[in-house]
């Protein structure tokens, strides 16, 4: 349902000897249950928002006018006379921006004729450097003209000097020829006396190797007897060695096998004397069966008691763990509700400063006070900032902003601002300490519900750890019963086995049984039975094996002893004819070997054959050059001998040529000649002079003439300090009329943006009030600190609407009476009397009876109503039935009943006989021994753990 313990029993719940809780509450407490189950809490929320908000809203208003109150704006008379001021400024500056450009102009015609005249001085110092330059340059300048004049000769000159390197080079190759010629010679005819030797070597080796062939071939055919003796001799070798070692594994197995058989017969007979000894446990093969389901049962019964014997300690530590935490949430509950004291005293101690603080005001009164001061500290801002419009005001004549003839400050008797601003001060100081205080309260009034909340959790979880405790101690008793039953049964069934297991020694001992153990023994007595049955079984079939291998290893022995006796003989045999072909071999050949020998006739052929044809070629390439040589040297000799008459020719020609160009002999012309960079350079340095010179001469003629026009403009006779110094003037004045155009301009544009910014304020303060005047409204209608005011008119209309359901069932049940709200207090409830004339009178005097029939009513009334928090499908009751005399019984039965049929779920808890025999649907509680007690009933059934 969502409703908490204490709430549940006051509303849903009519409780034995205290069905009228909800009837008795007090005003808080019901409002609390109808909160909850009407879904009114929402209106204490909205109330408080809306208190919140109008607080917020005239916090905003207050912050626009105290901004509006601060900007400073001019009045039309005050702009006017600056935009004058303005003006004249502008014009004042024109006409000193027009003296200093003329200023500038003659300052720059007297610089330019300076310049002129410096540049010319500049071109003259120029001109006579250059004059020694060119003077320095003219021997220079002859040789270039000497190297000209010799360029004209580099082509015959190059063709004469061409024919005489090539008639020295073709001299000097003849000389080369000649000096190599008797060396060719010399080789050609040590090359020829090489190749009769090699040719000579040839013919010796091919006679030897005709003589050898024939030897060859009769050694290679003792050798290939020799070969397959002793591939015989090998294999009878082999064929021994593997018999003797078949003969050597046969005794090693034939051995074995003897020892082995020795071994089994031991412990064939240790096998037998086990099974003597260990005779009675052959009954496990049939028994054991049996018996190992009882050992599991055991198991089973010492595992459910141990399992059993840690429930209990786990339930046993559970009910310590939740009785100590029992514990804990009751001190907490104490330290909570001491803490909401302490919470309380603290916001009664606040609330008594907030009222000595504000000293019977409102903070609304204190804020419109300050902005009144406000107000009037930006007046008397504006009074002392036309200070010097003040001093020049005289009195009997008009001012020139307001145009009145009586001035009350001019002589300075301006209001202090001081006092203004110290009671500005102490409203702010004493506003922000009203505002603080009522945030601490509100901290608090969120630290008293957070305790309230805190508490309410405690409460639940003590009444979860209680029920907790008294289902823990169920528990362990449970626990006791099983395990005693357990217990029994496992020494019932132990003393079963022992008894079965008497007759097998030494295998269990009642004082130290254990199940687990005594089945793994039992089954090793079984299992160890069964193994030295079988091994004995096995062993014989061993011992029969082994004894027919020793038969049969023994046979092998001897036909192998006889065929190594045989192999033994024909290897003596072999041996003798191998030694007869070695003898023969070493009488033809030694200990040389065929194939090597014909090898080494072989490589000597080969070696002497390519010794012939290398100096073969030798001798062949010799005779090639000594010829070459020959004719090259004939060659040279006609070329040289043609060269010189070429040369004679151009010589002739050449001297010639020099004549006519004035060059007394080729020395001369050779000195005069210059390579072409050095000429190029001259060259240009000739052509650089000449270029400088005309550009001088420019220059010069180009300042002269300028120097002539800018001293016919003759533009002033001043000179040019006195020019700089009134220019120095000029730029000071233009730049202070600069400086205080752009103030004035600054000051009508603050003042512009000044304007605007109040419109918008003024636009945002009127918005503002009417935002606060709306919210005011609200709060005069629902707002409130606490949240109460609408949420109890909201509640009154609720709590009307449960007495008018809670009448109509009030009038099922008795025509006495019927239900009131007390005009004093919205939640309290009166009855008025039909029996004694329509008395009112207060539900406190009701009777026992009385009191049940009215709780009754409410309690139905409240299961009508419902909201999205809460749905009241339920009402259950608690005794209370005793107090009504049959008639009333019937009633409120019928009544009961008839919710029952509107799909209500109605549970009685009763002992009176009446209701039994009326109620069909019950659930009875059936007392037992021990403090115990059993259910019964519809829907009942029992839970096994």
């Amino acid at each position: 349902m969502g409703m908490d313990f204490d709430r549940f029993t006051r509303s849903i719940l009519l409780a034995q000897g205290g069905f009228d809780t909800f009837l008795k509450a007090d005003a808080e407490q019901k409002s609390k249950i109808l909160e909850q189950i009407t879904g009114t809490e929402i209106y204490s929320s909205i109330s408080l928002y809306v208190h919140q908000r109008l607080r917020d809203e005239n916090e905003v208003l207050n912050c626009l006018q105290v901004e509006v109150a601060g900007i400073n704006t001019l009045d039309e008379q005050q702009e006017e006379y600056i935009k004058q001021k303005l003006n004249n400024k502008e014009q004042e500056a024109l006409l000193t921006e027009t003296q200093l450009k003329e200023n500038m102009k003659a300052v720059t015609w007297l610089k330019n004729i300076d310049e002129l005249k410096k540049e010319i001085k500049l071109i003259s110092n120029e001109e006579e450097s250059f004059l020694s330059e060119y003077e320095h340059f003219s021997e220079e300048r002859e040789r270039l003209k000497k190297a000209l004049k010799a360029s004209e000769l580099d082509g015959k000159y190059a063709l004469l000097n061409e024919v005489r390197n090539q008639l020295a080079e073709e001299q000097q190759s003849l000389n080369d020829e000649e000096t190599q010629l008797p060396s060719l010679y010399l080789d050609a005819s040590k090359k020829e006396a090489l190749l009769k030797q090699a040719e000579q070597k040839i013919f010796e080796v091919k006679n030897e190797q005709k003589i050898l062939v024939p030897l060859l071939q009769k050694v290679r055919s003792v050798d290939h007897q020799i070969t397959d003796k002793m591939e015989a001799i090998r294999h009878c070798n082999d064929a021994c060695k593997k018999i003797s070692e078949i003969i050597l594994s046969e005794e090693d197995q034939l051995k074995y096998y003897k020892t082995n058989y020795h071994l089994l017969q031991q412990e064939f007979n240790a096998v037998e004397t086990y099974l003597h000894q260990h005779q009675a446990d052959e009954w496990l093969l049939s028994g054991y069966a049996g018996i190992e389901t009882q050992l599991e049962r055991l198991n089973t019964i010492q595992h459910d008691i141990t399992g059993k014997k840690t429930e209990k300690q786990v339930c046993i530590s559970r009910f310590d763990t939740t009785k100590q935490a029992l514990k804990s949430i009751n001190e907490e509950i104490k330290h909570i509700s001491q803490k909401q004291s302490q919470v309380e005293h603290s916001i009664q101690l606040k609330q008594q400063e907030l009222e000595t603080l504000l000293n019977g005001r409102l903070v609304r009164e204190y804020l419109a006070e300050r902005e009144a001061l406000y107000r009037e500290m930006v007046l008397l801002q504006k009074i002392s900032d036309l200070e010097s419009e003040r001093a020049s005001l005289e009195d009997g004549k008009p001012c020139p902003l307001c145009g009145a003839k009586h001035h009350p400050y001019a002589m300075g008797n301006i209001p202090e601002k001081n006092e203004c601003e110290k009671k500005i001060a102490d409203l702010s100081i004493l506003i922000e300490k009203t505002n603080l205080i009522v945030e601490d309260l509100n901290k608090q009034e969120q630290i008293k519900l957070k305790y309230h909340n805190e508490q309410v959790e405690a409460e639940k979880k003590q009444i979860a750890l209680s029920g907790e405790c008294q289902q823990l101690e169920k528990e362990c008793s449970v626990i006791n019963t099983q395990l005693s039953c357990w217990i029994q049964e496992y020494e019932d069934v132990k003393q079963s086995i022992c008894d079965k297991l008497k007759p097998i020694d030494n295998i269990v001992e009642l004082q130290d049984f254990n199940a687990s153990e005594l089945r793994i023994r039992l089954k090793e007595r079984m299992k160890n039975w069964q193994k030295q049955k079988q091994k004995k079984e096995i062993l014989a079939q061993q011992k029969n094996d082994c004894e027919s291998k020793v038969k049969t290893i023994t046979a092998i022995l001897e036909t192998h002893s006889l065929s190594l006796k045989e192999k033994q003989v024909e290897l003596s045999k072999l041996q003798v004819e191998l030694e007869t072909l070695k003898n023969e071999r070493h009488v033809l050949f030694g200990v040389k070997k065929a194939d090597q020998e014909e090898q080494r006739l072989t490589e000597s052929l080969a070696d002497a054959e390519l010794s012939e044809k290398q100096a073969r070629t030798s001798y062949i390439s010799v005779q090639q050059q000594l010829r070459i040589s020959e004719s090259r040297i004939s060659s040279l000799k006609t070329q040289i001998t043609n060269k010189k008459s070429v040369l004679n020719k151009k010589a002739y020609e050449f001297k010639a040529l020099l004549a006519k160009s004035l060059f007394p002999d080729e020395q001369v012309f050779i000195d005069a000649r210059l390579s072409i960079e050095a000429r190029n350079k001259l060259q240009d340095k000739e052509h650089e002079l000449e270029r400088k010179r005309a550009e001088l001469e420019h220059k010069k003629k180009d300042r002269e003439v300028r120097l002539a026009t800018e001293v016919r403009k003759s533009i002033t006779s001043l000179t040019l300090d006195q020019l700089e110094s009134q220019q120095k003037g000029y730029d000071d004045t233009f730049s202070q009329l600069r400086d205080n155009i752009a103030e004035l301009k600054h000051q009508l544009t603050e003042n512009s943006e000044a304007r605007e910014r109040v419109k918008e304020k003024d636009n945002e303060i009127e918005a503002q009030k009417n935002e606060c005047l709306r919210w005011q409204n609200l709060h005069t209608l629902i707002g409130s600190v606490d949240g109460k005011k609408y949420r109890n008119f909201a509640q009154g209309l609720t709590f009307e609407r449960m007495v008018s359901h809670a009448n109509r069932q009030l009038e099922k049940m008795t025509d006495r009476y019927l239900l009131i709200r007390d005009e004093k207090e919205p939640l309290a409830l009166n009855v008025i009397d039909n029996y004694q004339a329509g008395e009112e009178r207060s539900t406190k005097n009701l009777s026992g009876g009385e009191s049940f029939i009215v709780s009754l009513s409410l309690a139905l009334g409240l299961s009508h109503m419902a909201s999205k928090n809460v749905r009241v499908d339920s009402l259950f009751l608690d005794e209370g039935f005793g107090s009504l005399d049959e008639e009333a019984l019937d009633i409120a039965l019928e009544t009961l009943a008839g919710l029952q049929q509107e799909g209500k779920l109605i549970g009685v808890i009763s002992h009176v006989t009446a209701l039994k025999e009326r109620i069909s649907s019950q659930i009875q509680v059936i007392p037992q021994t021990g403090g115990q007690s059993v259910i019964s009933g519809y829907g009942c059934k029992k839970v096994l753990g």
